[in-house]
């Protein structure tokens, strides 16, 4: 006896629509397994698709993981903090920073940092991205010089922040946050931009 389900089989669902469906079981798991217990297969079966399907649009888990936190937090990139100065920018990032953090968990976030080489190169420039675009709205106020600023001092605020995480297991502090831009970060900008 034929059932109207096997009559009319569900559509399957491709493009745009299947990746929201992934990412969306992905981010149930993380909320309910973390990032220790998360698995590609179980996302996979959560949706009803194949491993293949998944690996052909995020090369790892940690590459699924992180399009995952990004369909629920955004990017930092897509507003970059302006507080009319260039010292309150960069405070302003800091905390975006951190508070993404703690938006996403610190199980999730150790997680992530940990495998952070199995993450896209064009990602990790993400942060050194929008320092620069910091720099820039900052020397278009007048507050820098035009030397340009090295790749390593850009880099610097997420990878201490990223230490803080994996060394504390916990978001930086506002006092560490306070460190971060005044005394390491700003520094270093405003000696390279007088070159």
């Amino acid at each position: 006896m034929e059932t109207k389900t096997d009559a009319h089989p569900a559509r399957r669902r491709r493009g745009r629509a299947l990746e929201d469906a992934l990412l969306e079981a992905a981010w149930e798991q993380l909320q309910r397994a973390g990032y220790a217990a998360f698995t590609i297969d179980a996302v996979a079966r959560a949706v009803n698709t194949s491993r293949a399907v998944i690996y052909r649009r995020w090369p790892s888990r940690a590459a699924l993981v992180h399009a995952t936190v990004r369909a629920h937090t955004g990017s930092v990139i897509e507003h970059v903090p302006d507080t009319g100065s260039l010292a309150g920018d960069v405070l302003a990032v800091v905390h975006e920073l951190a508070g993404r953090i703690e938006q996403i968990g610190i199980d999730v976030a150790t997680g992530l940092l940990s495998e952070l080489e199995e993450i896209p190169d064009d990602v990790k420039a993400v942060v050194p991205s929008v320092f620069q675009q910091v720099i820039d709205r900052g020397r278009t106020r007048g507050e820098l010089g035009n030397a340009p600023i090295p790749d390593a001092v850009l880099s610097m605020p997420g990878a201490l922040i990223r230490y803080n995480v994996i060394a504390e297991r916990a978001a930086p502090s506002e006092q560490a946050l306070e460190q971060i831009a005044h005394q390491l970060f700003l520094p270093l900008v405003r000696y390279h931009a007088s070159l």
